[in-house]
């Protein structure tokens, strides 16, 4: 048998494993009924590497690996998950376990909540609105009332003190802001 695959000499290990054609090569001779001695003679392979590969059932590639674990959640149950989470303000509240008993999820709190962080959702406490006195609510009303008819024609004639009406357009805003800061009530 002559097919391009015995060796002279011995070939190079790519990454201390021999190239598969060799493996091959062994294998077919000793299917063919050839003996170690004779397949040593043909190749000019070390006889503890023939003794080896014919050993093996497969080549180091092809080892099975180590089966992965399932997920415990499928796809449409993260998804459904999700779905019901985003819904509205009320069904972001209730914590993992009480969703697995809602959504009847046969997986753990710790393992749905791996899944959804896993799909990209996560979850986080509310930014809370600026908090805003009464007193500057009022202010704020009487500002809006006393100038809300700048800018149109008719302001000059409802004004009550008589002064010339404002113009937004002649008023330059800046950059800046104030802010007061409060304590928030929790709900």
């Amino acid at each position: 048998m002559n097919n391009g695959l015995i060796f002279s000499s011995p070939p190079k290990k790519d990454k201390g494993e021999w190239p598969t054609p060799v493996r091959q090569t062994v294998r077919n001779l000793k299917r063919e009924g050839k003996s170690q001695r004779e397949i040593v003679a043909q190749t000019s392979l070390p006889r503890t590497l023939i003794r080896r590969i014919l050993r093996q059932e497969s080549s180091r590639r092809a080892r099975k690996k180590k089966a992965p674990k399932p997920h415990l959640m499928s796809i449409r149950e993260i998804r459904r998950c999700i779905r019901y989470l985003s819904k509205d303000w009320s069904t972001r509240r209730p914590s993992f376990e009480q969703l697995r008993t809602h959504l009847g999820v046969q997986a753990s709190a710790r393992t749905i909540r791996r899944e959804l962080r896993r799909a990209g959702y996560r979850r986080c406490i509310a930014c809370p609105r600026p908090f805003i006195s009464r007193k500057q609510a009022k202010k704020r009303l009487a500002f809006a009332m006393e100038h809300r008819w700048w800018g149109t024609s008719d302001y000059a004639l409802h004004r009550e003190d008589g002064k010339q009406g404002g113009d937004w357009r002649k008023v330059v805003w800046s950059d800046e802001a104030t802010f007061e800061a409060g304590k928030c009530g929790r709900i």
